[in-house]
């Protein structure tokens, strides 16, 4: 635990270099990043005995990362902060992996969630410390390539507006829930290290409705966000536009 706080608190400094050298980073964002390394440490810190007792506290740990931790490192925009805080060879490095097709993120969150909520997969994560850094790893990865497309400033190829970003969301909605589904509806408990403790299906059927409703919850109001900021930006453009046509005239 003490490594990761100091690895946040490294995360947290090297943004904070970044922005003192940008000229007018905006404030929000580095307020939004800080935020979002603070999601990290409550989901993986501050719940960590919890985790280890139920499995909806475990389930807890993942919806933070992905609905609260995630998006809001995203919309901290620290790969196009490093962009105009660093030289021309770094921002070439920089360039390659920041252009992800918002696909990719859909199917990286989808493919993550199906793959590490297999009874295998999750007891051998919950079996070896390795392999659960590796899990909320690829948790945080996969949501900071779903939110991308939607949130933020970093480079984005094909970003959607408006109406593709309320269709992308409301598909992410899909897999997103499919899993708490299945968890909820069925009888018997599917991980070994929770299985022998008293009322392990109740904690089970727990975790399977907080990952569908309150995910559900959580993915509708980023969606809201996210449409909202597409209509403003479109919005303004518009305004920009008939401004300099008024001009033109």
């Amino acid at each position: 635990m003490i490594v990761l706080a100091l690895e946040l608190v490294c995360a947290g400094a090297m943004y904070a270099i970044g922005a003192r050298r940008v000229r007018r980073w905006p404030a929000w964002r580095g307020a939004c990043f800080a935020a979002g390394l603070l999601g990290i440490a409550v989901a993986l810190i501050g719940l960590d005995a919890a985790a280890h007792r139920t499995l909806r506290g475990h389930m807890l740990q993942h919806l933070l990362l992905v609905f609260g931790a995630a998006p809001l490192l995203v919309l901290g925009s620290p790969v196009a902060l490093a962009l105009r805080a660093t030289g021309a060879r770094a921002r070439r490095l920089l360039r390659a992996p920041a252009l992800v097709h918002p696909a990719v993120g859909f199917a990286a969150l989808a493919v993550t969630m199906a793959v590490t909520h297999l009874s295998a997969v999750y007891d051998a994560a919950l079996a070896h410390p390795a392999l659960h850094v590796a899990q909320h790893l690829a948790y945080l990865g996969a949501a900071a390539l779903l939110w991308r497309p939607v949130l933020g400033a970093d480079p984005v190829p094909a970003r959607p507006g408006a109406v593709g970003r309320l269709l992308y969301l409301m598909l992410a909605s899909g897999p997103l829930s499919l899993v708490g589904v299945a968890m909820e509806a069925s009888h018997r408990p599917w991980y070994a290290p929770y299985a022998d403790r008293p009322g392990a299906l109740a904690d089970q059927h727990a975790a399977g409705a907080l990952m569908w409703v309150g995910g559900g919850l959580a993915l509708a109001a980023i969606t809201i966000l996210a449409v909202w900021a597409a209509l403003r930006r479109e919005h303004a453009r518009q305004v920009a536009y008939e401004r300099r046509t008024e001009v033109a005239l």
